[in-house]
């Protein structure tokens, strides 16, 4: 029979890809296994002051209870996050990134 939700395959899929060909740094979430994020050091905008404030784009299955607070290991270096995590339909989210831990 034909899937109720046939565009969730279709978002898995794309999410998927994105993680593998776009991926420009390795992650770990709470001393899991490492994964694939886009990671971007561009001025954050909606700070409105053009402060550096790093990002970090990635599927949620790989990091599940991230949230603001949250502290990934991004090419070894701890990063904190600062705003509250909300994902898209599909499970990708775009975190708010500052230097260092919360140790």
């Amino acid at each position: 029979h034909a899937s109720l939700t046939p565009f969730a395959g279709v978002e898995q899929l794309i999410n998927t890809s994105a993680q593998h060909l776009l991926a420009n740094a390795q992650a770990v979430w709470q001393g899991g296994e490492p994964f694939g994020v886009i990671f971007d050091r561009r001025p954050h905008d909606a700070l409105d002051v053009g402060l550096y404030a790093p990002n970090c784009g990635l599927p949620l299955a790989c990091a599940p209870g991230l949230d603001q607070g949250g502290v990934l290991v991004i090419d070894g270096q701890e990063w904190t996050v600062i705003e509250p995590v909300v994902a898209d339909s599909s499970g990708w989210a775009t975190v708010v990134l500052r230097e260092g831990g919360n140790g």
